[in-house]
């Protein structure tokens, strides 16, 4: 018998039972480390309880495998000495428990199983049966289990001879029995951990589920190093023992079963004066504060005490107030972990809130008192209140040093506070903080952390500013929110399935101040339904980058996210069918009945057709009027289908880009509509330039450009011919309030001329980009999905068009019949309302209506719009202003959009139509496929929202101008002439003056 080879194979089988597969297993499906929770012990149970059931089974299969591998290899490699193979198991046991941290048990029973299957099988029916017995004796729990369990390791050896009669094989099997039940002895229990009376420390990663929400918010913070006393968690079923009175009652009954075991342990832990705290599921919670609720009971000194305080704690479950708000906040009856802490002595204490608890609004709430900070929070007693803006950082020390003097809280404490304050918060993803803090002469320690429930939800101007920029009229919100809100709640129901039945989809966008905001509260909970991670909820408050998801969390939305593929995949194929069937005919159909030409069959639009709105109205009736409501109704069916494609078809391309890798300038960006129409009005600019020139030596100035073209019918007509293709184009192309480009010629011819000017200078020839094979397959597979998407936009942009220019010939009625004043009125009503009206037929004026709203679009469009807000009203806020005299470091970071740096003078552009000037840096509250034309003209541009695939940054990059995305409330930050650095690869905007 070579000596070598089992040498060898002793050597493997350590090494194998050495690897971590469990822990790595638990890792790759739930980003847990099992060595830091529960007991310790990295194994299967563990596993399925700190893992998740997906990791509990991958687990167990690691386990399976590895156990049977060493009995192979050695029937394999010594057929005629099967006890080798046996002995096998207790090198890759010891491998398992040693370096691993796991007690192998399933590789052992697995390994026993193909070594001899009857020997594993009445191994398995003699360890039932003595747990039957042991239930009899003991009751059903965790000790006959364990009992029952190491019953069966030692009658292992015992059935190796009875069914093999072989003394190598009995023998190696007894020195496994005994490794599997010492290592039983030593090892904790995950099992009964969740069930015991073994105490789960702050320090610990904790489950609220098990732990209650305080303790583990506490023990996040904790573990992030804030300073968080020590404490230790009673479970919310150790000792536990059910009620038989009834609600409020207080009895014997009440009283749980801790033993004294338990008291001393935590008396030990803690040698002074304790407090004894809930921590009940829900308490403290996203949605639920239980503020109040429960009962905390402090100080105790004694183990007596410290038991009767825990009893007393537990039965405030019970209370009748308890019990009605679980009842009205529709929170189940569970039980109720306890909190067992180091009473605190401070010299005052308080809560603060990381927001304006009111309005959401940017202030740090702090009140405090002399002694512990339930006096703040008990009502009795009116603490101090002091408020701190921190809106301006360089104004925040002389705003604490004002604030000093009329407050028990010294100025660098009051620092700390602010800046524990937001640091908490950024740390629960941006979710605003209502904070229970002391200060002990030394330090501010941290005592509880919860949400603060009234600001929810959370409402983000994050691709909402991107979708529906600017203020929004009544009219257009009342047609794009239904379509918005359907197309998304699409989406994430064919993604979630059934999970999807409880979201009410309607709520996920809103108006606020007259802007569009989307509802984080809302996409974050769906973001963790598909088991994104954490981060999602920063991404949507705070435009962070979202982590990779754990396999384990993502695992149950895999069918719907491979539906969603399917659905994407299949895009292309199904948009030209509905193309041909539904989009051109419908189209075809508006011209018709606009008399505006037609469309030729599949060919893009003829230069014949005229896009000229009817603002008239030829027939003065009620039969009319209901032709045109019809119209705008069908336009809205017609949008449904094409909305779905304008929302997916961007989300495909970008998921297509990240996944082959491909960079933007690689993709043919020339049948876009914002670039078409620019190099389209480019060229017509060049051959005015040479029209002018040509009737004079000299270049040509503003004046005489204008006179060449009014004297030029060609070029008159050339202008006509790019109104008639580009000009159902606007500013903000999904807003039927904005006019359109062939609404206003006298806009885009002024804008032609002053091209013509310096036609030379922005004329630039299409790139070449040199690429390789591979990056050719990889451009491959996203460049029909971009020319798509860019037919998508097409006809959602002209169907917009159509719709407008429908509500503007019922508008013209409406004026005729004294319904409206001015142009313009129609978009401050909502659909519903003009379908009313309509069909009622009855004589209305809506004047007073009108008038409040368009009153209020014109405060809301002066104010500042917060990126975020918190619950449903704006914060209070006043209109900010950049100077240099106040900025400290005079640098405002933003988002990189195009690489270049230019140094230049700002003009503020709140429309498409701003005369931009000679060398002006263009600062614009947004950008859309309409604000082409003024871009091409800035020589950097600022924009307020957008990131690296929006319009402006498209176009910035196509034509090389430094570009700077996402500075906050730009156009009231800067102000017209202030002379500025634009740094487009940094991200950066420096304020030179």
């Amino acid at each position: 018998m070579p000596l070598g080879t089992i040498a060898l194979l002793l050597a493997a089988s350590f090494s194998l039972g050495a690897l971590p597969l469990t822990g790595w297993t638990v890792r790759v499906f739930s980003r847990r480390d099992l060595r830091a929770l529960g007991t310790g012990n990295v194994g299967v149970s563990a596993a399925f309880i700190h893992g998740g059931k997906l990791a509990g089974i991958a687990a167990v299969l690691a386990e399976i495998a590895r156990g049977i591998l060493p009995v192979l290899a050695g029937r394999f490699c010594f057929p005629d000495a099967p006890a080798i193979a046996l002995a096998l198991l207790i090198p890759l046991v010891a491998g398992r428990y040693a370096i691993a941290g796991g007690g192998g048990v399933t590789n052992a029973v697995w390994g026993l199983l193909v070594f001899s299957p009857p020997v594993a099988v009445s191994s398995g029916i003699w360890g039932l049966l003595v747990w039957g017995l042991a239930q009899r004796w003991w009751g059903e729990g965790d000790r006959a289990r364990l009992f029952a369990s190491r019953c069966g390791c030692l009658c292992t050896p015992i059935w190796v001879w009875v069914w093999r009669q072989s003394m190598p094989e009995f023998l190696a099997a007894a020195g496994l029995a005994f490794l599997l039940f010492t290592i039983s002895l030593r090892q904790g229990d995950d099992m009964a951990l969740s069930k015991s009376e073994q105490l789960f420390s702050l320090d610990d990663s904790l489950d609220a589920a098990i732990c209650g929400d305080k303790a583990a918010k506490l023990s996040q913070l904790k573990r992030a190093g804030f300073n968080v006393p020590s404490g230790w968690v009673l479970s919310q079923e150790a000792g536990i023992g059910h009620r038989a009175s009834g609600i409020g009652q207080r009895g014997n009954s009440d009283e749980l079963s801790i033993s004294n075991a338990s008291i001393h342990n935590l008396k030990s832990k803690i040698q002074n004066r304790m407090i004894v705290r809930s921590s009940a599921a829900g308490e403290d919670g996203d949605t639920s504060s239980a503020a109040g609720q429960y009962q905390t009971i402090g100080p105790v000194f004694t183990e007596a005490e410290l038991l009767d305080g825990i009893n007393r704690c537990r039965q405030s479950y019970w209370t009748s107030e308890a019990v009605a708000y679980r009842r009205q906040r529709q929170l189940p009856d569970t039980q109720m972990a306890v909190l067992i802490q180091p009473y605190i002595d401070s010299e005052f204490a308080g809560v603060m809130f990381s927001r304006n608890p009111l309005d959401g609004g940017s202030q740090v709430i702090i009140e405090a008192l002399p002694g512990g900070a339930e006096a703040v929070v008990g009502g009795q007693s009116t603490p101090v209140h002091l408020e701190i803006d921190f809106s301006k950082p360089e104004s925040l020390e002389n705003k604490l040093t004002e604030l000093q003097s009329n407050s028990i809280i010294a100025q660098p404490i009051l620092a700390e506070l602010v800046k524990q304050a937001q640091a908490i918060e950024a740390f629960f993803h941006g979710i605003p903080q209502d904070i229970e803090w002391s200060w002990d002469g030394e330090k501010v320690w941290i005592l509880q952390s919860r949400p603060i429930t009234n600001l929810q939800p959370f409402w983000t101007r994050t691709i909402a500013a991107e979708v529906i920029p600017g203020a929004i009229r009544p009219l257009t919100w009342s047609i794009n929110r239904p379509l918005t809100c359907g197309v998304w709640g699409e989406i994430f129901k064919v993604v979630l399935g059934d999970r999807a039945s409880g979201l009410n989809f309607n709520e996920t966008a809103t108006l606020l101040g007259s802007h569009a905001y989307f509802n984080a509260t809302l996409l974050g909970e769906i973001f963790r339904m598909m088991g994104l991670p954490e981060q999602g909820l920063e991404f949507l408050l705070r435009g962070q980058k979202m982590g990779k998801p754990p396999l384990g969390k993502i695992l149950p939305s895999l069918p719907g996210l491979w539906r969603l593929v399917q659905r994407e995949r299949a895009l292309n194929a199904e948009f030209k069918g509905d193309r041909s069937s539904i989009f051109l005919p419908a189209l075809q159909s508006l011209e018709k009945e606009e008399g505006r030409g037609k469309k030729e069959e599949g060919r893009g639009w003829s230069e014949e057709e005229i896009l000229m709105p009817n603002a008239q109205c030829p027939r003065l009736d009620y039969q009319y009027l209901l032709e045109l409501l019809e119209r705008a109704e069908q336009i809205q069916e017609w949008l449904k289908p094409i909305t779905y494609y304008n929302i997916l078809g961007p989300i495909g391309l970008a998921i297509r880009k990240a996944i082959f890798r491909v960079n933007d300038d690689w993709l043919a960006n020339d049948s876009a509509p914002e670039i078409a129409s620019v190099r389209a009005l480019q060229q017509l600019a060049q051959k005015l330039r040479q029209a002018g020139v040509s009737q004079s030596d000299e270049t040509g100035s503003v004046a005489d450009l204008a006179q060449t073209f009014a004297e030029t019918p060609a070029l008159q007509a050339d202008l006509e011919k790019w109104l008639d293709i580009y000009g159902y184009l606007s500013e903000v192309g999904t807003d039927i309030a904005v006019p359109t480009w062939r609404e206003q010629p006298e806009v885009y011819q002024k804008l032609l001329i002053n091209m013509a000017q310096k036609a030379e200078n922005n004329l630039v020839e299409k790139r070449e980009t040199k690429l390789t094979f591979s990056q050719k397959w990889r451009l491959d597979k996203c460049q029909e999905r971009a020319l798509v998407k860019n037919e998508i936009s097409e006809i959602y942009a002209r169907l917009l068009a159509h719709l407008r220019w429908t509500f503007l010939e019922i508008e013209a009625c409406g004026l005729a019949m004294q319904v409206f004043q001015e142009s313009g009125d129609i978009f401050y009503l909502e659909f519903g309302e003009i379908q009313q009206w309509i069909r009622s037929g009855a004589s209305v004026s809506f004047q007073d209506t009108i008038s409040q709203r368009r009153q209020q679009l014109k405060a809301d469009r002066d104010r500042p719009i917060p990126p975020v807000v918190y619950g449903n009203l704006l914060p209070n806020s006043q209109t900010r202003a950049i100077d240099s005299a106040t900025s400290e470091t005079n640098i405002i970071q933003g988002i990189p959009a195009s690489i270049g740096s230019v140094e230049g003078f700002v003009k503020i552009c709140r429309t498409a139509s701003t005369d931009l000037g000679e060398n002006a840096i263009a600062v614009v509250p947004y950008t859309d496929a309409g604000w082409a034309p003024l871009l091409l003209g800035a020589t950097a541009i600022i924009a307020e929202v957008g990131g690296q695939l929006s319009h402006g940054a498209i176009i910035a990059r196509e034509y090389k101008i430094p570009a700077v995305m996402n500075i906050a409330e730009a156009t009231t930050r800067f102000r017209d002439g202030q002379k500025v650095r634009v740094d487009g690869y940094l991200g950066t905007v420096e304020l030179l003056e």
